[in-house]
C-alpha cells in the first residue's frame, strides 16, 4: 500500500507542476516538455495546489482513482516527506489528436537532488514509468486525464 500512495505524488510531482507562464511554447512538443518541467518543480515545492491543478476534473484511472482521491494521495506525500527531488526522463511523445497527447515519463523520486542519470545508481529513490494521457482544457492548457504506473528501472532513464 506504501508503494500505491507514494505513486500518486510522483505522478503528479511530474505532471501537476505544468502551469502555464505567459508565453505559449512554440510547439506541441515544447509545450509537453514545459508542462513535465513545470510540474517537476511544483512536486519539489510540494505545492499541491498547483498540482491539483493540472489535473483534468474527469480524470479516473484504471486503479480506481478520482482527481479527489489522487489530490488526496498528494497531499499524504507531501506531508510525509520534508523533502522531495524529482527526476525526469520523457520517452515517447504521440499526438493521437491536436488536444490530445500520451507520452511516456520515467520518474525518480528521492531525499536529495540528482541532476543527471547516472547518479541513480548510487541514490536511494523511487523509480516509475508512468504513462499519461493529456487533454487541452477549454483555456487551451494540458491536462492529466489519465495515468497508469509501474516500477522503473535504471535503463529507462538512459
Amino acid at each position: 500500500m506504501a508503494a500505491a500512495i507514494r505513486l500518486p505524488i510522483g505522478l503528479w510531482m511530474i505532471v501537476a507542476l505544468a502551469l502555464w507562464g505567459c508565453s505559449k511554447p512554440s510547439s506541441p512538443e515544447a509545450e509537453i516538455r514545459t508542462f513535465v518541467a513545470q510540474a517537476q518543480a511544483a512536486a519539489e515545492a510540494r505545492d499541491v495546489s498547483a498540482l491539483r491543478a493540472l489535473i483534468a476534473d474527469d480524470y479516473v484511472d484504471s486503479r480506481g482513482f478520482d482527481r479527489k482521491a489522487v489530490v488526496n494521495l498528494i497531499r499524504l506525500q507531501v506531508l510525509s516527506h520534508q523533502t522531495i527531488h524529482v527526476f525526469t526522463r520523457i520517452g515517447a511523445i504521440e499526438w493521437p489528436d491536436p488536444e490530445h497527447a500520451r507520452l511516456s515519463v520515467a520518474v525518480a523520486m528521492a531525499g536529495r537532488p540528482i541532476a543527471q542519470a547516472d547518479e541513480l545508481v548510487g541514490v536511494t529513490a523511487d523509480l516509475y514509468r508512468f504513462e499519461f494521457e493529456l487533454m487541452r482544457d477549454g483555456d487551451q492548457r494540458w491536462r492529466v486525464r489519465q495515468a497508469a504506473w509501474e516500477p522503473a528501472r535504471l535503463e529507462d532513464f538512459w
